[in-house]
């Protein structure tokens, strides 16, 4: 599946797990520890895409 969104878009749980590959329990570790950064709107995580890049950015220089 091809993933093409822009730094301005939001995404939810789902198509974040779906981004990176990653069950639910790492996406909720991940939160947490700040790694991936996000905000609860009611009851449900939105994760910015540019928390995604820069995660992804951070994970390729360690």
């Amino acid at each position: 599946m091809n993933h093409s969104f822009t730094d301005e878009e939001i995404l939810t749980r789902e198509e974040v797990m779906d981004v990176l590959k990653i069950g639910r329990s790492t996406f909720y570790k991940l939160i947490k520890s700040g790694d991936l950064k996000g905000f609860l709107e009611g009851n449900r995580y939105k994760v910015p895409a540019k928390s995604i890049t820069d995660y992804i950015a951070h994970k390729m220089e360690s």
